[in-house]
């Protein structure tokens, strides 16, 4: 009896599996399965350009981790950088309090189009806004935008699980 059962749970097994079998081959690379299918509290998150260019930076989604941002760093890496996601579209504003790197700062908004790109001084305390409503903030190293020929009007792909 208990060999039928045993056969019977691997003949399920197989009726569930079988359908998937070459679905990685119908997968392109730039489909990005894995990004995708995060969770939104993860810590990293895959940007893409479009002028192609790719990084991964910093995800900074909740309340704590905004507040503290960029704050008391002393170096960053050339392609390093934070993305802010706001709890709502609003006019958003950011300032440099305990910030030691000069940082440009791009405001998106929930579609992905690049609204402002600002550049921030270190310790400035004057809060730097967004010209129309975003949804998103990405503080890169000074110049990273000009340096890699992204402009305002650009846009960003951002995973699904985190808009």
């Amino acid at each position: 009896m208990l060999i039928y059962k045993c056969r019977a749970l691997v003949c399920l097994l197989l009726l569930a599996i079988l359908p998937l079998q070459g679905f990685a081959d119908q997968v392109k690379p730039q489909d990005n399965i894995v990004a995708e299918t995060r969770d939104a509290d993860e810590k990293t998150v895959a940007l893409v350009f479009s002028n192609d260019v790719s990084i991964e930076v910093e995800f900074a989604n909740d309340p704590q981790s905004r507040a503290l941002g960029l704050m008391y760093r002393r170096e960053m890496c050339e392609n390093c950088g934070m993305l802010f996601k706001f709890d709502s579209v609003r006019i958003a504003s950011i300032w440099m309090k305990n910030t030691y790197i000069p940082l440009d700062l791009a405001y998106i908004n929930a579609f992905g189009k690049i609204i402002d790109i600002k550049q921030l001084v270190p310790h400035d305390l004057t809060s730097v806004a967004s010209s129309m409503p975003v949804l998103y903030a990405l503080e890169m190293n000074k110049g990273w935008f000009e340096k890699n020929g992204i402009a305002t009007g650009d846009t960003v792909k951002l995973p699904s699980y985190i808009k």
